[in-house]
């Protein structure tokens, strides 16, 4: 087969997303083939399937022997949309703290090229997408919103590059303007407008944020059933989509803690995110809340032991907890339903020394009862009419538990007078 007739081989490939296919051809033609300007169109390609498959220095090289066999790609759109997309890539894939804002830069210098020198570039509304894309990085939301817009109004030869807008949309509605109602819209559009046969994978992302969109507009049924299906899409895809398993279990644990009577769902939903994450080493705020999640849902569940594992991990995860004193109370109240009442007067005497030391004051009533039956029932009697008469004080008159505290303050009290 010639030259001429592989490449809109390769051109297909490319479009249908099989990459290993299209280097295959690629790694033919550009062993026999010898002229120039087929040989940059044939690098060119292979840097398109590189980019694919995320292999973003190699896509780089094959650009620079593009250009080194045709000069005349350099001022082209078709390459500087190239370049400006692996520059963008390579940014956007690298570790956390370790990101070149050069790539960036390149990026952004290409896009703009485009946009001025070729108006009429039957792909510039992806060019503007990416470079909405770009400015986001760089906390710019309104020109992101400005360029979002005129990339709908503009030719472009992806199939999903509709879809892509919207959801961006969206998503600057929502983090950024906090406009749900608009969010809600541009989420809805994006899935509608998503065609048929394309990768579903991508959905999942969608409904993952629209849930969380339908969540803070306190239509908790919505926003379940749209992470469900988030979760539903994820699950049946490859391992390498793991990411997007997890971040929809999570946001589906989330919701689902906030709805009376679905712990077991939580439970569910909590422990497929830890089997689709990367368990951390270290200090990991997502982690802990998972974890405080799960403590709480087998807790209303009725299971302590699993709920004081759980609250524990929280902790491990995150010693700097925002709740740390919250956490500390249910995890004396676990031990406390195991009777182990040593264990959880540590827990409260630990909450109340870190409220100290951070100048708290801890007010509720319930801390002080539960140390109170806690002292109590490990014979510390003195310690115990402390206690008592500490929650007492700050529990509301028509609490029910005031009388019954009462009694135990002076039960406890006859105790030290009899010792």
């Amino acid at each position: 087969m010639r030259s001429s007739e592989l490449l809109p081989e390769v051109d297909l490939l490319l479009i249908r997303g099989d990459a290993k296919r299209a280097e295959v051809v690629l790694a033919r033609l550009l062993r026999i083939e010898t002229d120039p300007r087929m040989l940059g169109a044939g690098y060119m390609l292979r840097a398109r399937a590189r980019l694919v498959s995320t292999r973003i220095d190699s896509a780089l090289e094959d650009l620079r022997m593009a250009v080194e066999q045709d000069a005349s790609l350099n001022g082209q759109p078709e390459y500087l949309e190239l370049l400006g997309d692996c520059y963008l890539a390579r940014y956007e894939l690298v570790q956390m703290g370790f990101a070149d804002r050069a790539d960036t830069a390149a990026a952004l210098e290409t896009y703009e090229r485009i946009e001025a020198e070729f108006p009429d570039y039957e792909n510039l509304g992806w060019v503007q997408y990416q470079h909405a894309r770009l400015l986001m990085t760089q906390n710019r939301p309104a020109d992101a919103l400005h360029l979002l817009e005129l990339s709908l109004l503009s030719p472009a030869l992806a199939v999903n590059h509709t879809s892509y807008c919207y959801e961006r949309l969206g998503f600057l509605h929502f983090y950024e303007n906090r406009d749900l109602g608009r969010a809600l819209g541009f989420l809805n559009k994006a899935i509608d407008t998503y065609p048929t046969g394309e990768p579903r994978m991508w959905l999942a992302q969608v409904y993952t944020l629209r849930g969380r969109v339908l969540r803070d507009m306190m239509n908790l049924s919505a926003a379940l059933s749209s992470a469900e299906m988030a979760v539903s899409i994820a699950s049946q895809q490859s391992a390498q989509n793991r990411l997007s398993l997890a971040d929809a279990a999570f946001s589906a644990a989330e919701i689902a803690a906030q709805i009376t009577g679905r712990e077991r769902d939580v439970i569910g939903y909590v422990q497929q995110f830890t089997q689709a994450s990367v368990k951390p080493t270290g200090i990991d705020v997502t982690w802990s809340r998972a974890h405080e999640m799960l403590g709480d849902a087998y807790w209303r569940n009725g299971q302590g032991q699993p709920a004081l594992a759980a609250y524990l991990a929280a902790l491990q995860y995150n010693p700097y907890h925002p709740w740390e004193l919250s956490l500390y109370y249910r995890v004396a109240r676990c031990y406390y339903a195991q009777h182990d009442y040593a264990k959880a007067i540590a827990a409260v005497e630990r909450m109340l020394a870190t409220a100290e030391k951070d100048g708290e004051i801890i007010s509720d009533y319930r801390v002080y009862h539960l140390a109170a039956n806690a002292y109590y029932a490990h014979r510390n009697y003195a310690m115990a009419a402390q206690m008592y008469q500490s929650a007492i004080s700050l529990a509301p008159q028509e609490t029910t538990a005031v009388s019954e505290m009462i009694q135990f303050l002076q039960m406890a009290r006859a105790h030290v007078a009899n010792s």
